[in-house]
């Protein structure tokens, strides 16, 4: 981008081309050169200010170089750096200005290097601009490739999920012929195993279901969910009771945080006092079991209660509630083993 030729005018402060220059003049200029070089770049900048040493001292060409490779040309190309007069020269650093002849004048030799120290500046920013676009470029190109990768393993998930399922299906069909005794009584022990392999399957289930939904399982902490919604203070405070061990839930962590806000609008609805709350692992390891008792002033609040076992389908979780004189409550989380 060219200099507009009433600011180079103005910044030589009307003095002829190649006669000498002031001071002023090139702080005004080199301030048009950066003003350029921050709205379209470097590269911009070092053009700008190239062809401004070329109409300013009158040579017939200058050239920029760094390291002894040139980065910027304007006009006819000096001399090389076997051939240069000394007075075509002007470095600073790395970075050489050089001019199709040689400049006498002192004080225009000393614009020329003020050039050339801005010069150096503008070729830092350059480099450190082109790093920045290659590194872009490789961010680009890695994002494109774990895109790919991705892709290919949802594929494979999806695959992997649709020959689970059908087998699945089976599996549950026939444990629920069992537990409606079409194979005949079952005795407590096998009654047992049946519930645990029920769990099983449903958690099985949850799993692939989340997956293909592309919810995140949560493997966070509940205690923390707990202790903010039933800590003191709360509105439905309670004495909670729980173990050391991370209460990690096999739930979408949004879909946790709902559900224990629904949990506890139920209990503030019914006006819940004295309320206990403990955390345990009944004879089925594979589910947390959260028990609360309490007294309720009043009936629990059909619409939140509505919500809460909404919630609790949608989470593969199982609620039990009885509210005849007191208030008790049980919900049944699927655990995460550790």
């Amino acid at each position: 981008m060219r200099i507009p030729l009433d600011v180079l005018d103005g910044a030589w402060s009307g003095q002829e081309v190649g006669m000498g220059v002031g001071a002023s003049g090139v702080e005004r200029l080199l301030a048009v050169i950066a003003e350029q070089s921050l709205h379209h770049g470097a590269r911009v900048g070092l053009n700008a200010l190239v062809e401004a040493v070329v109409r300013l001292s009158g040579t017939s060409g200058a050239a920029l170089y760094t390291d002894d490779r040139q980065v910027v040309l304007s006009g006819r190309a000096p001399p090389g750096a076997a051939r240069e007069h000394p007075w075509q020269c002007f470095q600073v650093g790395s970075t050489t200005l050089v001019v199709g002849e040689p400049c006498r004048d002192a004080e225009e030799r000393q614009a020329l290097l003020r050039l050339t120290s801005f010069g150096s500046a503008l070729l830092a920013s350059l480099a450190r601009e082109e790093a920045a676009r290659s590194e872009r470029d490789h961010l680009r190109l890695d994002r494109q490739r774990l895109k790919e990768l991705l892709a290919h393993r949802e594929r494979t998930w999806a695959r992997a999920a649709h020959d689970l399922r059908t087998p699945l299906l089976v599996l549950q069909g026939y444990i629920e012929m069992m537990n409606k005794g079409i194979a005949g009584a079952l005795t407590p022990p096998m009654q047992r195993y049946l519930d645990r392999m029920r769990q099983s399957a449903a958690d099985l289930n949850t799993r692939l279901q989340n997956r293909q939904r592309g919810e995140a399982v949560t493997t966070a902490d509940l205690r923390p969910l707990l202790h903010a919604a039933f800590g003191p203070g709360r509105p439905g405070a309670a004495r909670l009771e729980v173990p050391e061990e991370p209460l990690r839930v096999r739930v979408p962590r949004p879909t946790l945080v709902l559900l224990v806000r629904a949990l506890e609008r139920v209990l503030v609805g019914a006006g819940a006092s004295g309320l206990e709350m403990r955390v345990d692992v009944p004879d089925d390891s594979q589910v947390w079991r959260l028990s609360i008792l309490g007294q309720g002033e009043r009936p629990l609040p059909e619409r939140a209660l509505t919500g809460l076992e909404r919630l609790v389908r949608r989470s593969e979780a199982r609620l039990e509630v009885k509210s005849e004189g007191s208030l008790a409550l049980t919900l049944l989380l699927p655990r995460v083993a550790a």
